[in-house]
């Protein structure tokens, strides 16, 4: 299986056909981020347990968890995309939030971070 979370903003989607997409848009961000969390992004493990630990959070990746379930086939040969405006916190932290359920699963997963270290896109 592979995850890839990326910024709609950067208008580069990654292109498989038929993901479970992930809408992570709506979730909070933390007021602060430390330096760290600048660096790694939603990979960092503040920043993460605030996106992924808040119910609406919570509820993004449950409802993600059954649909993955759900179109899971032999292998687990499916794609999930996990969209957020420019890539770099909420995407990411979802997107290995859901990597690591279903690792615990012993479903080997590969998770590609398309924004996460690039700036935010130029205004169009």
């Amino acid at each position: 299986m592979v995850i890839t979370s990326y910024g709609t903003a950067h208008h580069d989607a990654p292109q498989d056909i038929r993901p479970v997409t992930v809408d992570a848009s709506a979730l909070p961000l933390p007021d602060a981020v430390s330096r760290a969390g600048r660096q790694h992004g939603g990979r960092d493990l503040a920043v993460r347990a605030f996106i992924t630990r808040s119910p609406a959070g919570r509820s993004v990746i449950g409802q993600a968890m059954e649909r993955i379930r759900q179109r899971i086939g032999p292998g687990g040969q499916i794609a999930v995309h996990v969209l957020s405006p420019h890539g770099q916190y909420r995407a990411p932290a979802v997107a290995e939030e859901i990597a690591d359920r279903l690792r615990a699963a012993g479903i080997p997963v590969q998770v590609f971070h398309r924004h996460l270290k690039r700036p935010g896109p130029a205004p169009r």
